[in-house]
């Protein structure tokens, strides 16, 4: 290499260094937003309420929680709770939980649930309305094709194929023996709050 381009080379470089910004780059903001997130995108832990609540239960375990670094949490019954579930002092105590977690800067949810499965509100759904009580779909192998309250649909089984004669069997048609598959609709029995079994 020649000096002259040499020398080109080397104020090149000193004129592209003199230009360059001290700005942080996105990925230093990302960094440093990752290792410690504002509330909206930090961890959300299930806050476990499963005991008899009270006041200073509530307030102790915000601010240990805060003191974490957690930034905001869901409030989740769980069974154990004895505090009644969405009674008066299950409101009372929100607003206790409500208002250290404002003091606290942390974010507060609500957890859609008495336990599990979601949407039951620990029992009080299919206590109003039982008709929501959880449904599935039964399957059942045999010889003779029928039809009954409940059924939606029956399939003639083959060697890897089948074909579905649910409109026949529906109207009443006598079919000869073969291996049918009878898809009939389920209704989960009452039972303990937490749900019932089909």
């Amino acid at each position: 290499m020649t000096t002259t381009r040499l020398l080109a080379l080397t104020g090149f470089v000193v004129a592209l260094s003199a230009t360059a910004t001290t700005e942080p780059t996105q990925s230093d903001r990302v960094r440093t937003l990752f290792a410690r997130p504002p509330a909206e995108y930090s961890t959300a832990p299930l806050w476990v309420w499963n005991d008899r609540l009270t006041d200073e239960m509530v307030t102790g375990t915000l601010r240990d929680l805060a003191a974490q670094d957690v930034k905001q949490v869901f409030v989740h019954p769980r069974p154990g709770l004895m505090t009644p579930y969405l009674s008066e002092e299950w409101f009372r105590l929100w607003k206790v939980a409500l208002k250290e977690a404002v003091r606290l800067d942390m974010k507060l949810w609500i957890y859609d649930e008495n336990s599990y499965p979601s949407g039951f509100a620990g029992g009080f759904v299919p206590d109003a309305m039982p008709e929501s009580r959880g449904r599935g779909v039964g399957f059942e192998e045999t010889a003779s094709a029928r039809w009954s309250d409940g059924t939606l649909g029956v399939f003639r089984l083959g060697d890897g194929s089948y074909a579905d004669v649910s409109a026949d069997v529906k109207a009443g048609a006598t079919l000869p023996a073969a291996r049918y598959l009878i898809a009939s609709q389920l209704h989960a029995k009452p039972g303990p709050w937490y749900g019932g079994k089909f």
